[in-house]
């Protein structure tokens, strides 16, 4: 209740208590209208110029702040609510200083030296340590995410890790982009880059049968050293509509594991998908804003993902006969 509402009970309170003689009456009075002052301006919310409510907490150097005062231990020990809060902020802080200074680091840098049979590659961060796979073991990966919900960005934080880490003489990368050709502009990848497709070309088998034609002479010359074979396709769905293009793809995650060619593919949903291509894309990544039934058939949770607030985008990593691993990852970080 406002204390504004308290000034009639405080007015006839008084007036009772003086008119009759009855002084505690008038004191109670006085008493409940100055803690109800008290309690409305220590929980106040903070307002905004918008309008919008803002965290009463803030974290200033090594202090916690309660409405511009530093929150005292007896304040901390004392209200479990006022506990809960600043633990909540103290950790999103440790998000953002992840997100914004390891995972930076990482795709600047690049990883430990690399290492023979392995292709690892960043998503993002979980619980405040930075989240890789190793394409070696789950040779394929399917990332699936309504519009807006973040699958380019991943797609470029992905291929940036692994430029950074491995040479153009141990990775080749193959491009097929659906949304105008310009999914991976300004990392450059060009000495990685081999091939790119985009939906603004118009003959298109020669790319397809040039699929065809890579796995075969890797069939034939096995024990020939050669480099990993990353194909990142954007745009699934709108990509195997060619019937080339469905049979190209599908033989590659049938048989490219053993190859070392591996696929990436992005696309909105799981309409449109080919079960036998689909049954060799082991390693799924959910986006936010993923419908539930999806989440199930993809072998995750049917928990919601709610998205962080921006830049932060939530995601989570569906591996088979492995527990859901829910991280995010930053918009603009490359």
């Amino acid at each position: 209740m406002a204390a504004i509402w308290m000034l009639p009970s405080l007015v006839l309170g008084l007036y009772l208590g003086f008119s009759t003689g009855m002084w505690q009456l008038a004191l109670m009075s006085f008493g409940s209208a100055l803690i109800a002052v008290v309690v409305s301006r220590v929980r106040r919310p903070s307002v905004s110029e918008t309008g919008t409510t803002v965290s009463p907490f803030a974290i200033v150097g090594k202090k916690i702040l309660y409405f511009d005062k530093p929150l005292t231990r007896w304040r901390w020990m004392l209200s479990p609510k006022l506990r809960a809060s600043a633990r909540s902020l103290v950790a999103e802080r440790h998000r953002e200083q992840s997100l914004q200074v390891v995972l930076p680091r990482l795709l600047g840098r690049g990883f430990r030296a690399s290492v023979p049979g392995e292709l690892c590659a960043l998503l993002g961060e979980a619980q405040g340590a930075a989240l890789e796979i190793d394409l070696a073991v789950a040779p394929h990966v399917f990332v699936v995410g309504p519009t807006g919900s973040g699958k380019s960005q991943l797609l470029r934080i992905l291929t940036k890790s692994l430029t950074n880490r491995y040479l153009p003489t141990e990775l080749k990368l193959m491009l097929v982009d659906f949304k105008g050709g310009g999914l991976l502009d300004g990392l450059g990848i060009e000495p990685w880059l081999v091939a790119s497709l985009s939906d603004l070309e118009g003959d298109r088998s020669t790319f397809w049968a040039g699929l065809h034609t890579l796995l075969q002479h890797r069939e034939r010359s096995p024990t020939l050293s050669k480099p990993k074979v990353l194909i990142i396709v954007d745009e699934l769905a709108e990509v195997i509509r060619d019937q080339a293009a469905s049979v190209a793809l599908t033989s590659v995650a049938a048989r490219g594991r053993s190859l070392g060619v591996h696929l990436v593919l992005a696309n909105q949903g799981l309409s449109g998908v080919p079960r036998d291509l689909l049954l060799n894309l082991r390693l799924r990544v959910a986006l936010a804003g993923v419908d539930q039934v999806e989440l199930v058939q993809l072998g995750g949770k049917a928990l919601p993902l709610i998205s962080g607030q921006h830049p932060l985008i939530a995601a989570r990593l569906i591996q088979h006969q492995t527990p859901d691993r829910e991280f995010n990852f930053a918009v603009g970080l490359v």
